[in-house]
């Protein structure tokens, strides 16, 4: 993608700028703020809380797009696949905690598991793309 002229030369006056700040001690930046009888504690604050909000914006953003994509996705996906025969099934998640051993781990919580429980975590383990329906028998 090309970039405008008015965005490179905000880019070049960016770079500018920072290659000054680090070329500036922190003696000489504090002294700056003094001499224009600034509060260096006020300056941090004001910093710090405007690079807050930057960040905490910028998450929201990453947040949202993330969620739409997760909509998009399961949007596109079929809601009432069918599952194996319910041995199959079983083969099926074993084999894929033999592969995935920490997924086995958060599975077991010392209890015997149902029919129903095994086939909600075939679900899930085929909505984290660890098992692939389309390579067993339904």
């Amino acid at each position: 993608m090309k970039q405008s002229k008015e965005s490179r030369e905000i880019g070049f006056i960016r770079a500018s700028a920072l290659a000054d700040l680090a070329n500036t001690s922190d003696e000489e930046i504090r002294n700056e703020y003094r001499e224009a009888g600034q509060d260096m504690v006020a300056v941090a604050k004001q910093t710090h809380d405007a690079l807050r909000n930057v960040v905490a914006a910028g998450m929201r953003t990453r947040l949202a797009s993330a969620k739409a994509a997760t909509q998009a996705l399961s949007a596109s996906r079929p809601t009432n696949r069918v599952r194996p025969a319910i041995e199959r099934l079983k083969e099926i998640v074993a084999e894929t905690f033999m592969r995935e051993p920490k997924i086995a781990m958060a599975f077991r919580d010392g209890k015997k598991q149902t029919d129903e429980d095994l086939a909600t975590v075939y679900d899930d383990l085929v909505g984290m793309g660890l098992i692939k329906p389309e390579d067993h028998d339904g």
